[in-house]
């Protein structure tokens, strides 16, 4: 097939004009995919942009970005949507943090990435796509201990230049009060000094 048929512009409805270069994801996604089969998975849709496959309460979406053309794998179940990199990283969080989603801009690149995708999720999903409640179990908590460690870096952003200025301007109680709030982020340095706060403040 004439490579210039095949990559037809389709305008992406979310792309301000922008428009997203088809290049047959659906055709390669479930060739790459349908060993989702075995599974139990039965192929339920088929768009441009996704592939979407589903087993009783757990659905799993190929799909590309629109703007990104970055490839992704997201599994579901109860409403809840997890990631690739999430699978990952209950098993080997080092890999999860060198993970990086695979770009396809042209066919044969689109060909390469599908192929990396499917080993990883051969590699790390399969617990998930038998429907093991253990994996979604440990999936769910480890997306609410993300969201603790995140909400503490926005705090530590915001309170660890107050504590050191108020620090210095010799506001051992203020000093000590915002701290205290990220003690456990503390350096050996701001630890000392958190006592010294405290010392102080009770002068």
């Amino acid at each position: 097939m004439d490579a210039a048929k095949v990559m037809t512009k389709h305008k992406a409805a979310d792309d301000f004009g922008r428009t997203f270069i088809d290049l047959n994801f659906s055709l390669g996604a479930t060739q790459s995919f349908d060993f989702l089969g075995e599974f139990g998975f039965e192929r339920v849709e088929a768009l441009p942009s996704i592939v979407r496959y589903r087993y009783g309460d757990i659905e799993v979406d190929i799909c590309i970005g629109r703007k990104s053309y970055e490839l992704d794998f997201e599994i579901s179940r109860g409403g809840e949507k997890y990631s690739i990199q999430e699978l990952i990283r209950i098993t080997d969080p080092n890999a999860a943090r060198q993970y990086r989603s695979y770009a396809a801009t042209t066919q044969d690149g689109l060909k390469e990435g599908f192929n990396k995708l499917r080993d990883i999720v051969k590699k790390y999903g399969r617990n998930a796509l038998r429907g093991d409640p253990e994996v979604f179990i440990l999936l769910e908590q480890q997306r609410k201990s993300w969201s603790r460690e995140y909400a503490l870096d926005v705090l530590e952003g915001q309170l660890r230049p107050k504590a050191e200025l108020a620090f210095r301007q010799k506001k051992y109680s203020e000093a000590v009060e915002l701290y205290e709030k990220i003690r456990s982020r503390l350096t050996l340095a701001e630890l000392k000094k958190l006592e010294i706060a405290k010392a102080r403040s009770r002068s």
